[in-house]
């Protein structure tokens, strides 16, 4: 009896050591993933090694909670999302770039409403300009996971070679157009641009598009149908393509190079300028040195009280409709709005968040300097903020890489533009309905 005792026990001893086994690791099960599929390293040098560290410390504030950022690419950014979501197999977080380019995919249904998790009141140290770009309805759907400036950033060196002022290059059209014959005739190729990947024209439009508007109602009436390309008003930087490319001012491989390998003709000294954001400028600056990188506006041709505007928005995270953790995952972005993590970002990204706890004593930088005197002065505007659904990727891309690679004149450019409109506000009712509403709002 004793042995048969004993036997029990023993067999009761590891029923309750194999039954706290399964208790445990039914405890581990039960440990939150938060999935974050994220972009901005190719746009923000320093947003992975950012990101890796926001992720670090989230985790060690929330040893519960794991974390799993994955680095998208440009191409496959929403192709990836869209087909994660059709399956219900999105992320917890989502990246996407801003304006329309984010709002298409709420208009869709692919994006569940971020102020059901986040309150208005956590939301006000971000600028209402900020967050009109991701609301609708009266809902917020995005929160700005870093802003920006668009400019030109400039080779001073190459300025000097040419005999053009390095610190004040050009102000206007024809300023800029002395510039780049000035450096042409030193051997210089002025612009260095990449039309290959098609986000070049979208780029273009956001620097010269916006010259004759007067304000976002003159955008929503084009992107409407109610006004026309072949309108000198709305055409005439297709003009200023077609005078770049005729006068020679451009690299010759741009139809062979992506965007960023064409952006990258200026590091390598292969071209005098190109269009950037001033967070990649700054990391210029700071690899190459204040002496050698400038910075400066779009120069000015248009008359409409948007022709000496700048491109400040913001891109965007989302919580997308089938994230399975959305209350971690509006905790997270919460956590990356904490002014210890904005300047975070500013010291490992060069990139400004758009919150009203960012000081401007953290900024070093002379180019960033310049960039906020330019925002207090002048007026914000994106063109491509405002694109209609579909019509950057079934119209502008397009149609300017023919202007390249067929010599599709201005004009001829500008009735492809207003056909396209047309057919994707034919394909895509609802969207353009729902469009319509977010940009009257605006």
């Amino acid at each position: 009896m004793k042995k048969i005792s004993v036997m029990l026990a023993m067999i009761l001893l590891v029923s309750l050591i194999a039954g706290c086994g399964k208790s445990g690791d039914s405890e581990k099960s039960d440990e939150t993933t938060l999935s974050i599929w994220y972009w901005g390293e190719q746009e923000v040098p320093g947003y992975k090694a950012y990101m890796e560290e926001m992720v670090k410390r989230y985790e060690e504030k929330n040893p519960d909670i794991k974390v799993e950022a994955v680095l998208q690419e440009s191409d496959n950014l929403y192709t990836a999302f869209r087909t994660a979501e059709a399956a219900s197999e999105g992320p917890d977080i989502q990246y996407m770039w801003g304006g329309t380019q984010a709002m298409e995919d709420v208009w869709k249904g692919n994006v569940a409403p971020l102020s059901d998790y986040i309150s208005e009141e956590e939301l006000s140290v971000i600028p209402q300009s900020s967050l009109a770009q991701t609301n609708w309805d009266g809902k917020q759907w995005g929160i700005p996971a870093y802003g920006f400036t668009y400019g030109i950033a400039y080779d001073k060196d190459a300025m000097r070679t040419a005999g053009v002022d390095p610190e004040n290059p050009f102000t206007t059209w024809e300023e800029f157009m002395d510039c780049c014959e000035k450096l042409k005739n030193a051997g210089i190729t002025p612009l260095g641009m990449g039309l290959k990947d098609g986000y070049l024209p979208a780029w273009i439009g956001i620097f010269l598009g916006q010259q004759n508007l007067d304000s976002v109602n003159d955008m929503i009436s084009l992107m409407s149908g109610k006004e026309s390309f072949t309108d000198e008003k709305y055409a005439e930087w297709l003009e200023k393509i077609v005078e770049l490319k005729t006068a020679g001012y451009i690299n010759d491989d741009i139809l062979s190079l992506d965007l960023y390998q064409g952006q990258q003709l200026i590091e390598n000294g292969k071209a005098a300028m190109t269009l950037h954001t001033q967070a990649y400028a700054v990391s210029l600056e700071k690899s190459m040195g204040a002496d050698k990188i400038g910075f400066a506006k779009a120069p000015v041709f248009g008359t409409g009280k948007l022709a000496d505007s700048v491109a400040t928005p913001s891109q965007v995270y989302v919580i997308p409709n089938s994230a399975k953790h959305k209350e971690e995952a509006a905790d997270f972005l919460l956590f990356l709005q904490e002014e210890e993590n904005i300047k975070c970002l500013y010291e490992m990204a060069n990139a400004i968040m758009p919150n009203n706890n960012f000081k401007e004593e953290w900024v070093t930088s002379e180019i960033d300097k310049k960039v906020l005197s330019w925002q207090k002065e002048y007026n914000n505007f994106c063109y491509q903020l405002y694109f209609a659904p579909m019509f950057e990727s079934d119209g502008l891309i397009p149609v300017v890489q023919k202007m390249f690679s067929e010599d599709l004149p201005a004009d001829e450019a500008g009735k492809e533009l207003d056909a396209a409109l047309t057919k994707c506000i034919e394909q895509n009712p609802e969207v353009h309905e729902a469009f319509l509403e977010w940009s009257i709002e605006e």
